[in-house]
């Protein structure tokens, strides 16, 4: 694949990500139960480490407003970016009229540029499971850091639904999950951001599904259903009467802050 070819098929991919978030966006917030979960606990995690320096915030991937309604200080100047115009149109009905501060952008953040800005560059960039959707979940990442004095995120791992990784693995084939970033890349990639350090959580968080189906719904009800590159469907219904009982599926979430010196 030539070089022209790769970049297309990345737009491709982000515009289909964008796309299938934004047919979802009105349901999202009642649907998002893991995201609220993980908004919660992000929140939590960065207020027990000093909360957010003063100054200007971009969150990276708002969705309908879970932890922006969270860490947004009223005056406080906020930025709320998202892909999806849908998205980012529910965070506004959401919290835009009652929050003085809070503005809204359709951004990639994976290619986001904030020096280039006219504004002041933020002093702190958020994210709440987002950078798993880029195209090189590691490097984007580093790529944020290098941008602002703190980064803070959670992002889903590589380990994560091991017990339906497993059934695709006995019928010798692959799930149509998108493939996690690795936890050592991420932190190692990070680490190398002198001077710079981080401090960072892992959470095992087991989620129990009353079917394999309710399992498989619990992504497309909140538009994060799309596959991984090169995935072709196939009949799953070993899958389905394996877990006709219920399924008991377990997702990793790194919660990381990369602080720059002094703070």
């Amino acid at each position: 694949m030539t070089s022209a070819d790769d970049l297309s098929s990345r737009m491709s991919q982000t515009q289909a990500v964008a796309q299938s978030f934004g047919r979802r966006a009105r349901d999202y917030t009642r649907h998002a139960q893991l995201q609220q979960h993980s908004a919660r606990t992000l929140a939590a995690f960065l207020h027990e480490h000093g909360g957010l320096p003063a100054g200007p915030v971009v969150e990276i991937g708002c969705g309908t407003g879970l932890l922006t309604e969270l860490l947004h200080e009223p005056g406080r100047p906020y930025l709320a970016t998202d892909l999806s115009p849908e998205m980012l149109e529910q965070c506004r009905s959401r919290l835009g009229d009652q929050r003085q501060g809070l503005s809204f952008a359709v951004l990639d953040g994976q290619t986001a540029a904030f020096a280039a800005q006219p504004a002041a560059p933020p002093s702190a960039i958020v994210s709440n499971l987002t950078c798993q959707w880029f195209a090189d979940p590691v490097a984007g990442l580093a790529r944020l850091a290098r941008q602002t004095p703190l980064l803070a995120f959670s992002v889903p791992l590589a380990g994560s639904f091991p017990e339906w990784e497993a059934a695709f693995a006995d019928l010798g084939r692959s799930s149509g999950l998108l493939p996690l970033p690795d936890e050592r890349s991420v932190l190692a990639a990070l680490e190398d951001l002198a001077p710079r350090r981080l401090v960072q959580r892992v959470e095992e968080r087991p989620q129990h599904f009353p079917s394999a189906k309710a399992f498989a719904d619990s992504f497309r009800l909140i538009g994060a259903d799309q596959p991984r590159q090169g995935y072709t469907p196939a009949p799953i219904r070993p899958v389905l009467r394996r877990f006709a009982s219920g399924l008991d599926a377990t997702v990793r979430i790194l919660y990381c802050l990369v602080m720059r010196d002094g703070l």
